[in-house]
C-alpha cells in the first residue's frame, strides 16, 4: 500500500491532467533544487520528482490510484455499486456485430431451430458506459439477456385443456434472465470482458463486453 500522497505532494487533486500535473512538479523542482533553487530543499524535491515520476506514467499512476482507493476504504467498506442493467435485446445501439446472431443462438438452444453450432463460441459484442468513479472503483453491472423459460400454465407440457394459449404447445415463454459483470477497480476504457451465456441456458455464445469509460 502506498505510505504517501503524491497528489498532496505536488499539490494537484487526483482529476488533474498530465499537463497540470507536469507544471506544478516545475514549480516545485525550480523552487527547492538543491543546485538552482531558490529555496533549497534536497527532501522536498526528491519527493515531488517521486511523485513526478508516478503520477506521469499512466500505468503508474492507474495503479497508484487503485491502491489509495483500496486503503481510503473503511474496513466495513460497502459493495461495489450497481449500475443500471443493460438489457442486450434492446440495446441495438451497442450491440456488435448483430442482435440477430443472439436471436438465432435462442432459437437453436431453446426451440430446436436448427442445430447447435459447434467449434468456437461465437461472440455478441455490447458495451458497458461507465463514468471515471466507476472505472476507477469498480463497479457491478447487470446484463438483461432473453431468453425462454418453462410455461408456468402448463408446467413445460405444452398442453392445457388441449393447446396452451400461453407457449402454443411449446413448453416454453419468452423470457429474461440477469448476468452480473463485476468491473474491477482500475478498468481502463477500451478494455473487454466476457460473458458466457451458458449459464442462462444459450451455449456456444459469450458476450464481448467493451467497456467505455465517458
Amino acid at each position: 500500500m502506498p505510505k504517501r500522497d503524491w497528489y498532496r505532494i505536488l499539490g494537484v487533486s487526483t482529476q488533474a491532467a498530465p499537463g497540470e500535473i507536469k507544471r506544478a512538479y516545475r514549480k516545485i523542482a525550480f523552487a527547492v533544487h538543491p543546485d538552482v533553487g531558490r529555496r533549497p530543499d534536497p527532501e522536498r524535491f526528491r519527493e515531488a520528482h517521486e511523485a513526478y515520476e508516478i503520477l506521469s506514467d499512466p500505468d503508474r499512476r492507474r495503479s497508484y490510484d487503485v491502491e489509495i482507493a483500496i486503503r481510503r476504504r473503511p474496513l466495513s467498506a460497502e459493495p461495489l455499486r450497481w449500475k443500471s442493467p443493460v438489457t442486450v435485446a434492446d440495446d441495438f445501439l451497442t450491440a456488435r456485430a448483430s442482435i440477430e446472431k443472439l436471436l438465432d443462438q435462442i432459437g437453436q438452444n431453446f426451440l430446436g431451430h436448427g442445430e447447435k453450432s459447434g467449434g468456437r463460441p461465437r461472440r455478441l459484442g455490447v458495451e458497458a458506459i461507465l463514468d471515471a468513479e466507476e472505472a476507477r472503483f469498480g463497479c457491478r453491472v447487470p446484463f438483461s439477456v432473453p431468453c425462454f423459460a418453462r410455461c408456468a400454465s402448463c408446467g413445460g407440457t405444452g398442453k392445457w385443456l388441449g393447446l396452451c394459449p400461453e407457449c402454443y404447445g411449446r413448453g416454453k415463454v419468452k423470457s429474461a434472465r440477469e448476468l452480473i459483470l463485476d468491473i474491477p477497480p482500475g478498468t481502463i476504457d477500451g478494455q473487454n470482458f466476457e460473458i458466457d451465456l451458458c449459464e442462462v441456458g444459450i451455449g456456444n455464445l459469450l458476450l464481448d463486453v467493451r467497456v467505455i469509460v465517458a
